[in-house]
């Protein structure tokens, strides 16, 4: 995770290096967001891109290999269901995650009250009727099926008692907000605020968020400046801290 403080700090910094003025919070939090969000999503195309430079033999492996690298940093918001956000509407028969988060699906599986688990096979609206009113392929509890419609799972068959579905998914990550109290007018970080929130990507990508954030303000700086003068002020802390 990166610390929003942190963020905040090097974007102020660059404000009154380009005598740019000042960001309130709520704006800086606002853009924080939209940065973070504009990152994850191009997590899954960078991933896509790097996956086929791999099937072409133009990447690396160990710590080079870079589609194994940012597939670990999407699985960091993999989530699972669980009975009390996975529900189902008896009145239209479908299933619905209930929380705000959702950002991709991965995988639908029907697990027993053994714990044991098969897929539910994604099947296309045009071809569902076809499959269910089948002799040969119907749906059953060992091959379930299902079809999405809208932000809605129908699932075929019906899910009797002792069974339940169970969706894997990818989460949007966390609104990142800087949390702060005034004194004399002036916000002041409030480290131990509930609301607090960093950050959710790794900190391999903190040059790129501060990038991002400051092109929100109207800056464009390259990464490498940022990290730069981001080492050049954490010289300055380290050296100040032996001084005392």
């Amino acid at each position: 995770m990166i610390s929003i403080n942190q963020v905040r700090n090097t974007v102020l910094f660059f404000l009154e290096k380009e005598n740019r003025g000042y960001i309130k919070p709520q704006a800086f939090n606002e853009y924080a967001n939209m940065a973070q969000l504009d990152i994850f999503e191009n997590l899954f195309f960078d991933y896509n891109t790097w996956v086929n430079r791999q099937n072409r033999r133009l990447t690396g492996s160990e710590y080079a290999d870079i589609p194994k690298n940012l597939q670990e940093i999407i699985d960091t918001f993999s989530e699972y269901t669980t009975e009390a956000n996975f529900i189902y509407d008896i009145a239209l028969g479908y299933w619905s995650y209930t929380g705000n988060d959702h950002y991709r699906d991965e995988n639908i599986s029907l697990v027993n009250s053994q714990g044991k688990k098969v897929d539910i096979e994604l099947v296309n609206k045009a071809e569902i009727n076809m499959l269910v009113n089948s002799n040969m392929n119907a749906p059953t509890l060992t091959y379930p099926c299902y079809t999405k419609i809208a932000a809605y799972y129908k699932i075929y068959p019906t899910i009797p008692v002792g069974y339940k579905p169970e969706l894997f998914f990818i989460r949007k990550p966390k609104a990142p907000k800087w949390t702060f109290i005034e004194i004399s007018g002036n916000p002041i970080y409030n480290a131990s605020a509930s609301d607090l929130q960093d950050f959710e990507i790794p900190q391999s990508l903190y040059p790129k968020l501060v990038n991002k954030i400051l092109l929100y303000c109207g800056i464009n700086l390259g990464e490498r400046e940022i990290i730069e003068v981001t080492n050049n002020e954490e010289m300055k802390k380290e050296q100040q801290q032996k001084q005392i």
